[in-house]
């Protein structure tokens, strides 16, 4: 007799026999064997060496840093939530049903936080003790702070989600997060300093998770909503891996009657040609999807904070590598484009194909660029930079957009 708890045992099963297919069409022996292994067996030996004695690189790398890793560490992911379309045929009338769905969902993704968060810390464990001097005990209570916050986090992204939707609900998210980071910051301070006051402010957070349960628990009228979500966690890995080989992904489609930017198909470029009605149409593309501007903000919001905590001599040198992976990333957003099944109605020459991807991925790139190199201008205050800075930008967005078209 099926019962729910073998329901959502047999969705959690299947879901992890999923997740390996997805990895062993990427992962295959000889990958494993000659790429996986050695890489896990050098990385071993560091960092068993790191353990040992803090590595010199340390002394370029502010806590801040890491503070910085712990901050996204804890934003990202989602609590899943196992729930199917063929629900609504059957379990939605079987309200006692979802609702016991969700809580074991819930206690589910509490303890995959756990082991995530365990794992993460245990990477960063040496530095933290051999260089910046944490005792074990103080370890141990980041840990702990760090799976609390990001159980909460997800939790409170997911009622903002049912709550607000499009602009609104970026907004809160935004401010969320940056009173997230200054809270984090304040309790590792305090961490060092006043240990009480922060398991005084851990406690409050353990209380406010509990709440948040509760209220997830409790949310009506979110089926659809958490059947979406639950299916783009589940495709992640896979659309990641597609998107890596230039295979198209359908996006989904946006409430949004109208996109926000470029509503009416205006002309971007007066002279007509083959390759600039081809880097028009991939302009156009990624700019009226949210989820594409959302995403490269997002990167390039992370790329500032890394340069904002690190010293002024590595500043320019980020702002060269952070420039050179911002216009590889964008190279995917081409991929997806060219690949799409109206862009394929077209008989693309090769050679237009080439010359439309380099300078839509160089267009594509270049904001970011400036922007990021805007920064280390005004971090370091130089000016021989800031005359340096465009033709600087240019030069290295034309080259790095060169070659990673030829890639494609």
């Amino acid at each position: 007799m099926m019962t729910v708890t073998k329901l959502f045992f047999q969705r959690l099963v299947a879901e992890w026999k999923y997740q390996y297919q997805v990895w062993k069409t990427a992962v295959d022996w000889i990958v494993a064997l000659y790429i996986l292994i050695p890489f896990f067996a050098i990385f071993l030996n560091y960092y068993v060496s790191w353990w040992r004695k803090a590595p010199g690189w340390l002394d370029y790398i502010p806590l801040t840093a890491f503070l910085g890793i712990i901050l996204v560490f804890a934003w990202s992911g989602t609590i899943r939530i196992f729930l199917e379309e063929a629900d609504q045929l059957f379990l939605l009338q079987r309200k006692a049903w979802i609702s016991q769905i969700i809580r074991y969902s819930l206690g589910y993704s509490v303890i995959y936080n756990l082991f995530a968060t365990s794992l993460m810390m245990s990477i960063l464990a040496p530095f933290l003790w051999r260089y910046y001097s944490f005792s074990l005990a103080e370890i141990i209570l980041i840990v702990f702070f760090i799976f609390v916050l990001k159980n909460c986090l997800g939790l409170a992204k997911q009622l903002v989600e049912l709550r607000f939707k499009g602009w609104p609900q970026r907004m809160v998210k935004w401010v969320m997060f940056l009173i997230i980071g200054g809270y984090v910051r304040t309790s590792v301070v305090l961490l060092r300093s006043r240990t009480g006051l922060f398991c005084l402010l851990g406690l409050i957070l353990l209380i406010i998770l509990g709440i948040l349960l509760y209220q997830r628990e409790k949310v009506t009228g979110s089926f659809f909503e958490d059947v979406l979500r639950e299916r783009q966690a589940r495709l992640r890995l896979a659309k990641f891996m597609l998107q890596q080989v230039g295979t198209y992904v359908k996006k989904p489609r946006f409430s949004r009657k109208r996109p926000l930017l470029f509503r009416t198909s205006r002309l971007l470029f007066k002279k007509r040609n083959p390759v600039n009605g081809l880097v028009e149409m991939c302009l156009k593309a990624v700019l009226r999807n949210e989820s594409d501007v959302g995403f490269y903000l997002k990167l390039v919001g992370v790329y500032l904070v890394m340069i904002l905590v690190f010293p002024g001599d590595l500043k320019w040198l980020l702002w060269i590598v952070f420039s050179i992976m911002l216009t590889n990333v964008v190279g995917i957003s081409w991929l997806e484009v060219i690949n799409s099944p109206f862009v394929c109605l077209f008989p693309w020459l090769p050679g237009t194909k080439l010359a439309a991807a380099r300078k839509a991925i160089f267009l594509m790139a270049l904001p970011g660029q400036l922007l990021l190199g805007l920064v280390v201008v005004l971090q370091t205050h130089s000016w021989i930079g800031a005359l340096g800075l465009v033709p600087s930008g240019l030069v290295i967005g034309y080259f790095t957009a060169k070659r990673v078209s030829l890639k494609f």
